[in-house]
């Protein structure tokens, strides 16, 4: 294949998956499907309903295309008559055959080219794991039912129909099997690149055992050498497999293939392979010594700005085998999707001005969770078209995944809504459907970024994907947001699934590093900022940090006009890299200790969080012991931080329980003042034009000016001294801050505050946007319906619409 050629754009359908949004979102999720219900209607008709959004979109009339059905053989007259008028017609028998002939047909006409496929003749089964036949414990695929349509052209073309272009492809390579890893290097070569330069591959993974072994062989082969034969770089190019979740369906396989490519390339993420384990440990060895590594959960693709991506498709077929090459490039545009619209969780609104009535319009929903004619999903946007027209007092905000979940949440929802009213309070349940019966649509918000120490594996790994229209706005605030968020630490990359042990072994690798989880710490928060500013359209009052939160505030709030380079100096930050942590240089110089080698580990600091009072402390504390309260969380609950034999003398004299955090770092306390002026230095930043949010610092407890100097004294000074959390969390409400949205990794903060403001006349709200160990979808859903309820004014239009398919510009 010499021509470029562009995709605009695809479909599919699976049995219960009824469009792309649906199976995308099944596919990125990675679970194996159940109980799959067989599909209706002739192979015609399957055909038209996977091709007709596709064309629509595109505005194309039937002259403009030519179709080109992939089949057996022996299944040629099941087509007739299944797409008519079109420019031209032809059954072709594989999809590398399909991509010769649609170059053949776009270099000499000018019209797009549909390859479709379709499959109905087998019988419908799931199975338990989603794993792969290259892996060491696989099972078998799953066999479902579907179609798949690949819309291509010209660049040309696509440019003068102003059609939406996802990817390209740059070259096709084809053979036999004898030649496959021949067929690799050939086509890496056509493109300019090695086998560790490529983002991902998308792999056939047969489950003919013979087949399977071949793709290995050669793609480890092939893959595993550089331009100039020497080792090539390990751990650069994610391996992933559509038949994890979606099974075999022969031709409908392969073009799905090719899709999913196309889809994990333009929506910038690495897919999952969900129960993977293992390579064959025949094939280990060689596996761990080439580029490749897998994701039991998908995970963001970054690049620096500007930069092309390129994933690759291995494509083997019972007679040939084709290496495809594609590319993509990073232009700050959106990557628009209906995954948050099509996900697993839905929300129900249900308003009303008063509880009478508010009560009769949710036991009205109750009673449509029976009707077979009603889509769970379009009633959920029913209600949603209502709370949009609608400006009703009271709000009742339900989330569930399934009408038997609906139901369930509802008949909770009867007795504790009437209860609300009467306890002038709020009713929730543990799936996170709410209601406050004493909503304010005039509070005032206060975004709280808290510390560093919640950071761990894993964090925001799907929040891209949720709402992607914050990609441009973050991959904006350094040149190399990879490393700024630290992609490798967060989402670790390997070739064997990594085990519980493993992970919580790199959760403390990460807390140990104060300059990678501060750096880290920084970058999310500038993307839970965005996701409420950009997607939600809200924006905060007021602002607090809670320890090095209050260097996330100031740099999400856009207050510096580089962020970027806040990222860069915290990651080659003396003062974060050896002094007040790893070595802990300043505090063994102030405590005579001899020095070690960078990189030696010696723990002569430990931080515990502990039950009591400052005043019950600091009795406990005698002169010469080197203990310091580093932050004060709640009047009666405490961090200390010191020497570890020191602390636990003064835990044993107060005859309390003492949890370690493990965290090595010694800022909150007198020795981090040895650090002030470097620490001055590196927060003196040029700033930008003042923003409306106030911030609040906990150095001094008042609003901090937005000047160059001010926010460098504010911070190096929170840095050198205890936190007192009470008082901050007091202080903003005294200024009338009712709702408190905790912009970071966890929700230590937003109990800490219902703790704290406990007892209040005024009515308050927190909001946790991150729990470890719970989707983050359903986190948002959670976050959503306490604002709505709150009366909060937020934009949610992303729950309820969006698409993969995208319509011709106009």
């Amino acid at each position: 294949m010499q021509t470029v050629l562009s995709v605009i754009g695809f479909n599919a359908i699976y049995n219960d998956l009824h469009s792309i949004d649906h199976v995308e979102a099944s596919l990125y999720y990675g679970d194996a499907l159940s109980n799959s219900t067989p599909l209706t209607g002739s192979y015609s008709e399957l055909c038209k309903r996977c091709a007709t959004p596709v064309l629509l979109a595109n505005q194309l009339s039937a002259k403009q295309v030519a179709v080109l059905v992939v089949q057996e053989k022996e299944s040629v007259e099941q087509t007739e008559g299944a797409t008519q008028a079109h420019f031209s017609y032809e059954s072709v028998h594989s999809l590398s055959d399909a991509l010769l002939r649609s170059e053949q047909i776009i270099c000499c006409d000018d019209v797009a080219v549909l390859i479709i496929s379709a499959s109905l003749n087998t019988a419908v089964t799931n199975v338990d794991n989603a794993s792969i036949s290259f892996d060491s414990s696989f099972n078998g695929y799953a066999s479902l039912q579907g179609s798949s349509c690949l819309l291509l052209s010209s660049a040309k073309f696509a440019q003068q129909q102003q059609s939406y272009v996802y990817a390209s492809i740059n070259n096709s390579c084809t053979s036999t099997h004898a030649n496959m890893a021949t067929v690799i290097k050939d086509s890496l070569n056509k493109a300019g690149l090695t086998g560790d330069q490529i983002s991902g591959v998308e792999v056939s993974s047969c489950i003919n055992k013979q087949l399977c072994d071949f793709e290995q062989q050669a793609l480890l082969t092939a893959y595993s050498e550089s331009c100039n034969h020497t080792p090539c770089k390990t751990l650069t190019t994610a391996v992933s497999c559509h038949k994890s979740v979606l099974g075999e369906a022969g031709m409908v396989s392969q073009l799905m293939g090719l899709i999913h490519t196309v889809i994990a390339l333009q929506q910038r993420y690495r897919p999952a392979i969900k129960d993977w384990q293992s390579p064959q440990t025949a094939l280990l060895d060689k596996w761990l010594s080439a580029p490749f590594y897998l994701f039991n959960q998908a995970a963001p693709v970054f690049t620096n700005r500007g930069n092309a991506r390129t994933y690759a498709y291995s494509l083997l077929t019972d007679q040939t085998y084709s290496h495809v090459v594609l590319h993509a490039e990073d232009r700050q545009s959106v990557h628009a999707n209906g995954f948050m619209s099509h996900g697993k969780q839905a929300l129900f609104i249900v308003g009303a001005d008063d509880q009478k009535t508010l009560l009769q319009r949710v036991e009205a929903l109750s009673a449509e969770t029976n009707d077979p004619q009603c889509e769970f999903k379009d009633k959920a946007k029913q209600c949603y078209q209502i709370f949009k027209q609608g400006n009703f007092n009271y709000h009742a905000v339900f989330i569930a995944q399934s009408w038997d979940e609906l139901t369930r949440e509802i008949k909770l929802a009867l007795n504790g809504i009437k209860q609300a009213f009467i306890d002038e309070g709020d009713w929730k349940t543990p799936k996170g459907s709410y209601f406050s019966s004493v909503p304010n649509k005039n509070a005032k918000t206060a975004f709280l970024y808290p510390g560093i120490g919640a950071t761990y594996v894993g964090l925001g790994r799907d929040l891209f994907h949720l709402f992607p229209a914050i990609y441009p706005h973050v991959i904006g605030l350094a040149d190399d947001i990879s490393a700024s968020l630290k992609d490798e630490l967060l989402n670790p990359r390997s070739v064997l699934a990594l085990d519980f042990k493993t992970l919580k072994q790199r959760d403390l690798e990460l807390r140990n590093s104060l300059a990678n989880i501060a750096e880290c710490g920084v970058g999310y928060a500038c993307v839970f900022t965005k996701i409420f500013e950009q997607v939600f359209k809200l924006n905060a009052d007021f602002a607090s940090g809670y320890s090095m939160g209050e260097v996330s505030m100031f740099a999400a709030l856009g207050c510096w006009h580089n962020p970027g380079l806040m990222s860069e100096r915290l990651a080659n930050s003396d003062t974060f890299n050896h002094q007040l942590s790893s070595e802990l240089r300043a505090i063994r110089k102030l405590w005579d200790l001899p020095d070690i080698n960078d990189g030696e580990f010696e723990q002569i600091w430990e931080t515990y969080t502990i039950k009591g009072s400052v005043e019950q402390v600091n009795a406990a504390i005698k002169p010469a012991e080197r203990v310091y309260i580093t932050i004060v969380n709640t009047p009666d609950s405490l961090v200390i931080g010191g020497f570890p034999a020191d602390c636990l003398q003064v835990i044993e004299r107060l005859g309390v329980r003492a949890m370690p955090l493990n965290m090595a770092n010694a800022i909150h306390s007198e020795p981090a003042y040895q650090e002030y002026d470097n620490m001055l230095a590196l927060y003196n930043m040029p700033v930008t034009e003042r923003i409306s949010t106030k911030m609040i610092s906990s150095s001094c407890y008042l609003p901090i000016p937005q000047h160059q100097k001010a926010i460098a004294v504010s911070i190096a000074k929170c840095l050198c001294e205890r936190v007192d959390f009470p008082r901050l969390i007091d202080a903003l409400a005294d200024k009338q801050a009712q709702v408190f949205i905790e912009m970071g990794a966890g929700r230590s903060l937003s109990s800490w505050t219902d703790k704290i403001l406990k007892g209040r006349e005024q009515a308050h709200l927190t909001v946790p946007v991150n729990a470890k160990g719970t989707d983050d979808q359903l986190t948002y859903a959670r976050a959503v319906a306490k604002l709505i309820s709150f009366g909060v004014a937020i934009d949610i239009e992303c729950f309820f619409s969006g698409s993969l398919i995208q319509q011709v510009s106009n």
